[in-house]
């Protein structure tokens, strides 16, 4: 029984059936002259309870609204009458919409076109004198769609334009070859990285990019191992190929299980973390360096 009661209370309530708008009738004249004033009037029901208002920026730009009124008939249906005044010739097209309102909400909304023609305005009965401007008509819609597609084709030529300079700028960067040995080349890098701001721009994931990066080039030149394409488990796989490099792996293992979780899983490391792995991968550099021959016993 209690069951039953809210159920009835339910159905009873505002809440309990759907918000509804709908535009009854719009009234307007089939033809008014060019500038001279005429009435839209609309007939709209809508769940009583609920506040009805004009979406202003849904009107027609093609006309002029004077004056905005509304007379309500019962709590569900009012009238509402737009006077306005044309500016364009030819067919022409009076939008508005409606919302229905609960507060600041918007529930739902209704509009209703209503088309009309606005026929040349005659001020002289003296033949000699004639209507001497073309009307005003609208763009159509094929119009705006050559225009869209014209827009969409220039950023496309200029996304284009804008990849070839990239990679034309990369080349050239890449034909300046670094004579410098490869660990000066990888720590100058590092130093640099870290004095970038980066990590003080809260750029974590570019910054372990970067990082991983040196790291990749280091190898290349260092020992001719191509991994720039590698993901983290593949570098650390040719890594096991290389003898000299196996004692490292667990170092490296670190900076780049560091790097994943930064990239895919957006961690944040602490300002300590970052500073251990800088010191990881210059460590991991300068053990690798090859190490100068000792020179020979001077002559007795």
């Amino acid at each position: 029984m209690r069951k039953y009661c809210l159920f009835l209370l339910f159905l009873l309530s505002p809440l309990g059936y759907a918000q509804e708008l709908h535009v009854i009738q719009a009234k307007a004249p089939q033809s008014v002259p060019f500038a001279q004033v005429f009435n839209v009037q609309y007939q709209l029901s809508y769940t009583p309870g609920y506040e009805i208002t004009v979406d202003e920026k849904s009107l027609s730009k093609d006309f002029e609204i004077q004056q905005m009124t509304h007379l309500q008939k019962s709590p569900g249906t009012i009238d509402y009458t737009f006077t306005a005044i044309p500016f364009t010739l030819g067919k022409s097209t009076f939008t508005v919409t409606f919302q229905l309102k609960q507060g600041d909400s918007q529930l739902t909304q209704a509009e209703e076109p209503v088309y009309l023609e606005v026929t040349p305005v005659q001020v002289f009965k003296d033949k000699k004198f004639r209507e001497i401007r073309s009307p005003f008509v609208p763009v159509s819609w094929f119009t705006w769609l050559l225009v869209l597609l014209a827009a969409a084709a220039l950023i496309y030529i200029l996304y284009l334009w804008r990849n070839h300079m990239k990679q034309k700028h990369q080349l050239l960067v890449r034909n300046q070859e670094d004579t410098r040995p490869s660990h000066v080349i990888a720590l100058s890098k590092i130093n640099a990285l870290v004095q970038s701001g980066l990590w003080e721009n809260r750029q974590y994931k570019l910054f372990y990019i970067s990082l991983v990066d040196i790291l990749r080039e280091y190898l290349q030149r260092r020992f001719e191992l191509d991994v720039s394409a590698d993901t983290s488990t593949e570098l650390l796989y040719r890594i096991k190929s290389q003898q000299t490099l196996q004692p490292f792996i667990p170092l490296l293992r670190e900076v780049l299980t560091a790097s994943d979780l930064v990239k895919f899983a957006r961690a944040i490391p602490s300002e300590d973390q970052r500073n251990g792995h800088v010191k990881l991968l210059c460590n991991f550099v300068e053990e690798t360096t090859p190490k100068p021959q000792l020179e020979t016993e001077a002559k007795k």
